[in-house]
């Protein structure tokens, strides 16, 4: 029981973090390259979850750090609860998921990221592995993505300039809206159906708060 909570409260974790590492609509709507907050920032995110993203509403802060990571320069989002690890490329491609203990809870293959260039009207599907390590389980998924909309969106920390992404698997649906110029997701909804080999559930996520080294 104990392996299957934590199991889930890191799940949560990555979904929130891969909210803070994924780069304003460009002036002509389009988004070359990912671009990671810089260094030394903060972000904070509330989440409300039901089912397999856990249950409740919780905030959580992760700092933007360095890491290295089996001989690779990696970006790190860390929380107190893990650490997420993503290429120091202009992929942001995201690697593995830690726990306090640097024991890697979830990875990818190949690593997760968005087909750049980002503009409105782009679609994409790419095959994944995740590997939820506690559990040694792999689940292979097709994950279909577009780009629906660049527009304005409202949250707690402010109003921002996004792009509205939608992406479907077998894993479940999920809506984003990513902003370029901060450098992640302000705002994400994700649903998991039934038959979701997670298990069904609904996470509501929005950026509440954020100090952006210059």
């Amino acid at each position: 029981m104990k392996t299957t909570r934590r199991v889930t409260l890191y799940l949560a974790i990555a979904v929130l973090a891969l909210a803070l590492a994924l780069g304003s609509c460009a002036t002509a709507h389009k988004a070359e390259r990912y671009v990671a907050p810089p260094l030394g920032s903060t972000l904070s995110f509330r989440t409300i979850s039901t089912g397999s993203f856990g249950s409740g509403t919780r905030e959580s802060t992760s700092k933007v750090t360095e890491r290295m990571w089996e001989g690779k320069q990696m970006i790190a989002f860390v929380s107190p609860t893990g650490t997420l690890l993503e290429s120091a490329d202009e992929t942001g491609a995201f690697v593995a998921m830690l726990g306090p203990d640097d024991k890697p809870i979830i990875s990818w293959d190949p690593p997760a990221t968005y087909n750049w260039p980002l503009e409105v009207g782009k679609t994409w599907t790419k095959s994944y592995r995740m590997t939820i390590h506690p559990k040694n389980q792999t689940i292979s998924y097709d994950n279909t993505v577009k780009v629906e909309a660049c527009e304005d969106v409202t949250v707690p920390a402010g109003i921002f300039k996004v792009f509205k992404v939608s992406s479907s698997s077998t894993l479940g649906e999920s809506v984003q809206w990513f902003s370029p110029e901060l450098g992640v997701f302000v705002k994400q909804i994700q649903k998991r159906p039934a038959n979701s080999p997670l298990g069904p559930g609904t996470s509501d996520q929005e950026l509440i708060s954020q100090t952006v080294m210059k």
